[in-house]
């Protein structure tokens, strides 16, 4: 458990380490100013899903199914209401298929996901965002 914690902390200096970019750069960019820009930690216990959208159009997905926690990294594009992020390349593995996120509640859900991974288990829903209190709590545990 307290592995997962640590990857969470990591996913959010990463996304904090990413919005660092220069402001050129991020007026070029067609997501820049994008509602959905932001970090998404899905609440729960159990199966965890957390994404960081950067103002750049770089994604940083963290998934747990339940059998280990992997990191993915990509590009994502806002199509309206929802967010399509596609994966890079990974030296001798198989591309991760696509993933569309949905606006739900105050955050993202899931609707296209690799099922080979997650069986029959649906990600769970994520909300926009983090308090500090939320914060401390993800890296020292209860």
């Amino acid at each position: 458990m307290r592995y997962h914690n640590i990857v969470r902390l990591q996913l959010i200096l990463a996304c904090a380490i990413s919005w660092q970019s220069t402001p050129a750069a991020r007026a070029d960019s067609t997501v820049a100013h994008s509602k959905f820009t932001g970090v998404y930690l899905s609440q729960k216990a159990g199966p965890s899903m957390d994404l960081s959208l950067g103002a750049d159009g770089s994604a940083t997905v963290t998934e747990d199914p339940g059998n280990g926690a992997i990191t993915l990294f990509g590009h994502w594009v806002d199509s309206g209401g929802q967010v399509a992020v596609t994966f890079n390349a990974e030296k001798d593995k198989p591309i991760e298929p696509p993933m569309v996120f949905q606006s739900a509640h105050d955050g993202l859900q899931a609707i296209t996901w690799n099922h080979a991974s997650w069986g029959k288990v649906d990600p769970p829903p994520m909300k926009k965002g983090f308090k500090v209190k939320q914060l401390y709590w993800l890296t020292t545990g209860p």
